[in-house]
């Protein structure tokens, strides 16, 4: 949940009468260090006076005459958001606190700023999804039906490493501007929900939330980031919510937004795996396709992950050759090309269960190479066993929206030709 103003008011505020001189209230503000006070009559708010309005002034003059009359508050319940919203919106730098009606206490810009900061994302200028679930929430809570569409750079931590963070960033700054642009804020709410992820909580109908997220994965494919090769900049996308067939009954508003951005989540990872990227929440249990390697139909990828921390990595690809099932493991730095490195071991690691226990496969060099659209990625291996003369075995695959799956597949195609000539093949 948001934080409230009345956890960064001050409650001993500098207050004065309407029939105060100027001079009075001056030197009551410059004494207490404070740019401005409240005017109150009894307990009610009737105006409000900052330094600047006395200076100049006739200094037996009644602050009545120079206060400011059509004042704006808040009470203590509002969010830091609202209020900080109320202050650009009527160019204040601070809002007297009501409840009741009466002042209950004083908040300042400064007050905020610092909350504020840790609310906003620094890279992006887009707000954390506190933000967006609280605006979601109180969507849901006027009635509205919301859907949300949750967005997940494809691989990012790997191009982080192959391009440089710099670059990540840059790419991260354009996803940024992007949503602002594709996006209206009359019926859309976006946030960096974390690190390569980004949501987007709107009032459109389920139909035009999905046109949305094709719109921006088109979008996405076309970005041009300075140091990132074209094509390499990739999105999947998850949407869940739509209207419902009865009304909502006993609903548990934050709960109802979890549950939404988790179920968008979830199809959003699951959407990687599809050719088509986009997928709704009811669409997850469908079967998905494995991916074939081609030049040997009877090689399947079932499964590649590449989780980094700290700077090393762990490589885990499941293959499926004539019915069998093998996984490779492979840990190790992912500094320079060291992720590429952890693939191609966990793939070489996988498909040695096929292979008679003689049989060696190393791998020589790793390359890339740009081309017109994009780059491919070479991987050199030198194969044979003990009395047989060794072979060079090369693959290669276009690098450019997926590079796990790229360096898989790149491998496998140099795997193909390994099983063709090894004699005796385990299947």
């Amino acid at each position: 949940m948001l934080r409230t103003v009345a956890e960064f008011m001050a409650k001993a505020v500098v207050t004065a009468g309407p029939h105060e001189t100027v001079a009075a209230v001056a030197r009551r503000i410059t004494s207490a260090g404070v740019g401005g006070a409240p005017i109150v009559d009894g307990d009610r708010v009737v105006g409000l006076v900052t330094l600047e309005d006395l200076v100049g002034q006739p200094p037996y003059r009644s602050v009545r005459e120079v206060m400011t009359v059509d004042i704006v508050t808040a009470p203590p319940t509002a969010r830091i958001t609202d209020a900080s919203a109320l202050m650009d919106q009527h160019h204040i730098g601070r809002l007297p606190i009501v409840q009741d009606g009466a002042l209950v206490g004083i908040v300042t810009r400064a007050d905020l700023l610092k909350e504020l900061g840790r609310l906003t994302d620094p890279l992006t200028d887009l707000p954390w999804s506190g933000t967006l679930r609280q605006q979601a929430a109180d969507l849901l809570k006027a009635g509205r039906e919301i859907s949300v569409v949750f967005m997940d750079l494809d691989d990012f931590g790997l191009a982080n490493k192959l391009y440089g963070h710099v670059v990540g960033d840059r790419v991260i700054q354009a996803v940024g501007t992007l949503l602002r642009e594709k996006t209206d804020p009359d019926t859309d709410v976006i946030c960096r929900y974390a690190g390569d992820e980004f949501a987007i909580v709107t009032t459109r109908s389920i139909e035009n939330s999905l046109e949305l997220a094709h719109d921006l994965r088109k979008a996405v494919l076309a970005l041009d980031v300075a140091g990132a090769p074209p094509g390499s900049i990739n999105a999947s996308f998850g949407v869940a919510g739509g209207k419902r067939a009865t009304e909502r009954q006993d609903i548990h508003y934050d709960a109802t937004v979890d549950d939404l951005l988790t179920m968008a989540s979830r199809a959003s990872t699951v959407a990687k795996r599809t050719n088509a990227r986009v997928l709704h929440s009811s669409q997850v249990k469908a079967v998905i396709q494995p991916t074939a390697v081609e030049g040997d139909r009877r090689i399947v990828i079932r499964r590649i992950d590449l989780g980094v921390e700290d700077g090393r990595g762990t490589a885990i690809v499941e293959l499926e050759y004539e019915g069998r099932r093998v996984t490779g493991r492979a840990e190790g730095s992912v500094l320079g090309s060291g992720g590429l490195r952890l693939l191609v071991d966990a793939t070489v690691t996988a498909v040695r269960q096929w292979l008679p226990p003689q049989w060696q496969v190393v791998v020589e060099e790793i390359a890339r190479t740009p081309l017109a659209q994009g780059e491919a990625v070479h991987i050199l291996f030198v194969t044979g066993a003990p009395h047989t003369e060794e072979r060079l075995v090369v693959g290669s695959a276009l690098y450019t929206a997926d590079p796990h799956e790229a360096v898989v597949k790149a491998t496998m195609k140099a795997m193909n030709r390994v099983l063709a000539h090894a004699p005796e093949v385990s299947a």
